[in-house]
């Protein structure tokens, strides 16, 4: 495309535009999954028909060779193509670690084709990205270019003033990035597009075409292309920062509930509380019981965080294996990771703090539970054995004066086995509360059996005395059995109210 002067400004323009995933976009239905079919298919429809490879739906494995250079070399899930006449037209599906990279190369090798009109063919095909959708890491659009020898001595503010005239959009500003013997501008992106997209330009001279494309768009053995990567950690960073200002609040948030479930606890499990030690004991557990949620919330929230740092700090270290030539491009990525770190470590310490102190709480909260446990074992125990004693007593005066007491026989084994049963249960009213609610598979299942025997050798008891008394027989088994049923339920229904 020719601009004011006597020679064209730029030669050979070419569109390169990369979408950036998550591994979500190889599960089928994903809204990831939806944005790739849409470049898969926008790429289709302008006639890239000669497939390479199938439609991708896993990530192969990484490859662990390669000779220390930026990257290891994409891993290829499929590609679409088409060329012919000169013109070269591709999209390439690669996964670079777990990510997923979408490229799409349009390049005319023709002057009579200019940027705006690549950028209207494929914007107009595949949509301008939108609003934010999950598993999606950003977007870019590079624009290249080669220089004719005239444009490329220009000085710096004249080269950014012919470029403007052909650059879509907000043109270059300022000095140029030289990364060798390419020229790197970031573009100012127009409204109405993602706040994850960018826009590169990159031209070069003639002479230095084929580093442009090795940068731009081919990589070399050693690895991916410098802009590849360079975008795709960029939009991973800006990726992770944002996610880390939309949690910032609810991990403050996080660490004050926390810090509210401690109090509750403390004020609770004080010395000062008042209440019956039942009542206490119950609304301990259950702020202990909160405090517990609470803090495994926030343990959950501090690894996270942690997997969030480590994943920045890999991402610092490939923006500094792009090498010194790159070291003005990556700048304000570079920035970013260091915002980043530190509002992790600001959070990681408040939560760490909190955590500190409700452990402390916690700690004193569980001795006086298990003090009010103690209280209230002595006092079942001191009923359990006064009851007994007293009979016991009953028993042994009965048999040392030789009394008989004037009972029926058919009442007798009633009686009996009524006394042994309550020997039987006594003790297991006198347990410890949490002990008693641990009985949820075989302790629970027999200690709801045992109250239901002791219920059914009551109502042996009663029926046994009801018939004497009325002198006609009754169903012993049914009024037994009823019992049995009454006794477990009303048992079940206390396990549920302690739950």
């Amino acid at each position: 495309m020719s601009g004011p002067g006597p020679f064209p400004v730029v030669l050979r323009q070419a569109l390169v535009a990369r979408l950036f995933l998550t591994d979500a976009a190889l599960v089928g239905g994903t809204a990831a999954g939806v944005m790739l079919g849409r470049w898969w298919g926008a790429a289709r429809s302008l006639g890239m028909v000669d497939a390479v490879g199938g439609w991708p739906d896993r990530l192969p494995p990484q490859d662990r060779g390669g000779s220390g250079g930026v990257e290891p070399r994409p891993r290829v899930l499929a590609a679409v193509q088409r060329s012919g006449g000169g013109a070269y037209e591709m999209l390439v599906v690669s996964a670079v670690h777990d990510m997923v990279v979408v490229s799409v190369l349009l390049a005319p090798n023709d002057d009579r084709h200019d940027w705006a009109g690549l950028g209207d063919r494929w914007w107009g095909a595949a949509g301008r990205p939108g609003a934010v959708v999950p598993g999606v890491l950003g977007s870019a659009e590079q624009l290249l270019a080669e220089l004719p020898a005239g444009v490329a001595a220009l000085a710096p503010e004249a080269l950014v003033g012919r470029l403007g005239s052909v650059v879509p959009g907000p043109g270059p500003e300022g000095a140029a990035v030289a990364v060798g013997g390419v020229r790197v501008w970031e573009l100012a992106v127009p409204a109405g597009w993602s706040a994850g997209h960018r826009r590169l330009l990159t031209v070069s001279a003639e002479a230095d075409a084929g580093e442009l494309s090795r940068w731009s768009w081919q990589g070399t053995r050693a690895g991916a292309p410098a802009a590849t990567v360079h975008l795709l950690v960029a939009a991973r960073i800006r990726h992770q920062c944002a996610e880390l200002r939309a949690e910032g609040p609810g991990l403050w948030g996080l660490a004050e509930r926390v810090g509210r479930a401690a109090e509750e606890v403390g004020a609770v499990g004080g010395v000062a509380a008042g209440g019956a030690p039942g009542d206490r004991l119950r609304e301990l557990e259950g702020a202990l019981g909160a405090l517990e949620v609470v803090r495994e919330e926030a343990a959950a929230s501090t690894r996270r965080l942690h997997r969030r740092e480590l994943d920045l700090s890999g991402a610092e270290e490939t923006l500094h294996l792009l090498g010194e030539g790159s070291s003005g491009l990556v700048g304000p990525e570079l920035r970013l990771v260091r915002w980043a770190r530190a509002q992790i470590r600001t959070v990681g310490e408040s939560l760490a703090l909190a955590d500190r102190r409700a452990e402390d709480v916690a700690r004193r909260g569980s001795a006086a539970a298990d003090r009010l446990v103690r209280a209230r074992r002595d006092r079942l125990t001191l009923g359990q054995t006064s009851v007994l004693g007293s009979l016991l007593l009953a028993l042994a005066a009965i048999q040392s004066l030789g009394y008989r007491v004037p009972m029926p026989k058919p009442v007798q084994p009633g009686l009996i086995a009524f006394l042994a049963s309550l020997a039987l249960v006594l003790p297991w009213l006198a347990q410890p509360r949490q002990e008693a609610l641990l009985l949820r598979s075989f302790g629970r299942g027999f200690d709801l059996l045992l109250f239901g025997v002791s219920g059914a050798c009551a109502g042996w008891l009663v029926a046994s005395s009801v018939a004497w008394w009325l002198d006609r027989p009754l169903s012993t088994p049914v009024v037994a059995g009823v019992f049995a049923v009454v006794a477990a339920v009303v048992r079940a229904g206390v396990f549920r109210r302690r739950s």
